[in-house]
């Protein structure tokens, strides 16, 4: 049977993972994930085994959460910090670790690459760039009004519609405003989510792209609203050894809405011995 668990790691990470591989895959979620309650019933992994499953061969994956109660003015130094403890036992524990940082995952990435780049070999920054966008900047300030007064129905109406470029994007607010209000969870600790916000309105690191040394890949959609086409290219090009996916008509959820082309590019880029990665 396929191993998973679920626990706490240093640092106050919650996680669930799953898979036998010889190597750790470490998802960094989004912004969203300061949106339930940071503790993952057992046998989370196994219900997290369908979506990866087409890396479990090689692959232990591991979806690494933030510590709820985040400090005031949560900064990057802080996010390197606990998320640096998080890896050492998952480093310790396996021949070598590759990353995913999805939206707000993908700053945070980028940040522990830089500044603690050891445990991470390769790096996957999907729906994510050095920056937000200029023009998505008084939306993520909405979802801070949202958070303060507790809406959690119109934050995630809100993300839903930037997500997707399908049917979706029109089903799904209203669900989320009605049914969505009384079934969604709520968070641990509601600070949590607008001092997540503050932390990516404040992130630029652009002028600090050539300091991560390691095979980058930038996924993101053509659409995307937060983290554009633009700064996507301009992200891949300012890493060393950066490689671009741009998925035409996606939108800020990309790597869900068109999660075969995520996961065939994705192992493609991980399965190239690395020095053919760095070569590219």
């Amino acid at each position: 049977m396929i191993h998973s668990d679920t626990g706490t790691l240093p640092g106050g990470h919650p996680y669930a993972s799953v898979g036998d591989g010889p190597r750790a895959l470490v998802v960094m979620p989004g912004f969203g994930d300061a949106m339930f309650s940071g503790r993952y019933p057992p046998f989370s992994g196994l219900a997290i085994a369908p979506y990866f499953a087409r890396y479990l061969d090689d692959y232990r994956v591991y979806v690494l959460s933030r510590p709820r109660e985040l400090p005031p003015g949560y900064d990057e130094g802080d996010a390197v910090e606990s998320h640096a403890r998080a890896f050492e036992p998952i480093a310790d524990s396996h021949d070598g670790v590759d990353a995913i940082g999805i939206s707000m995952g993908g700053l945070i990435a980028q940040a522990l690459a830089r500044r603690e780049p050891d445990p991470i070999d390769r790096l996957v920054i999907a729906n994510s760039a050095c920056r937000l966008d200029d023009d998505a900047r008084s939306a993520v300030r909405q979802f801070e009004r949202y958070a303060r007064e507790g809406d959690w129905a119109s934050i995630r109406s809100k993300l839903a519609a930037a997500m997707f470029s399908d049917g979706r994007a029109m089903a799904y607010p209203p669900v989320l405003q009605t049914i969505g209000r009384f079934v969604q969870p709520r968070p641990a600790e509601p600070a949590d989510v607008w001092r997540s916000l503050e932390f990516i309105l404040e992130f630029d690191g652009c002028d600090r792209l050539e300091a991560i040394d390691q095979p980058t890949l930038v996924f993101s959609g053509e659409r995307d609203p937060y983290f554009t086409a633009e700064l996507a290219r301009e992200t891949a090009a300012g890493l060393p050894n950066g490689q671009l996916e741009l998925v035409a008509g996606a939108k800020h959820g990309a790597f869900h809405e068109r999660k075969a082309t995520f996961d065939s590019r994705v192992r493609e880029f991980l399965e190239r011995p690395y020095s053919t990665v760095l070569e590219r």
